[in-house]
């Protein structure tokens, strides 16, 4: 099993990443957010926290080892609300939500460190 994943693994390419809003509000408001890139010719997804700062590193099969290269749609949602909470106001559009309505989009390659940056809308 672990021959495995280590194949997989090296199936991936690393990614170094970071979310903003267009209009420079402060971004900390997205940590814990999920950033998942899905590949456009594949199922096997990867997906990576957003920290205080708006940066991210996606993991497919082991920490931080990137996603498949080619062409993802990428989603970005927000973290599960407290048992007994009510859900918080949306700090982004529910369409950064789902991968066929996000409109972002991200070119992975092999053999180098990649570096995205997305400018997010802020919910209305």
């Amino acid at each position: 099993m672990i021959v495995l994943l280590v194949g997989c693994s090296s199936k991936t390419a690393p990614i170094s990443g970071r979310v903003k809003f267009k209009d420079g509000s402060d971004v900390s408001v997205l940590r814990g957010y999920t950033v998942s890139f899905e590949p456009e010719e594949d199922r096997i997804s990867g997906a990576g926290e957003i920290a205080a700062d708006g940066r991210f590193k996606i993991t497919t099969f082991s920490a931080d080892d990137g996603a498949i290269p080619g062409r993802h749609r990428v989603a970005i949602s927000p973290p599960d609300p407290p048992p007994d909470a009510p859900p918080p106001k949306p700090v982004i559009p529910q369409k950064y939500r789902d991968f066929g309505t996000s409109g972002l989009t991200a070119e992975i390659k092999s053999g180098t460190t990649n570096n995205v940056e997305f400018e997010l809308e802020r919910a209305p």
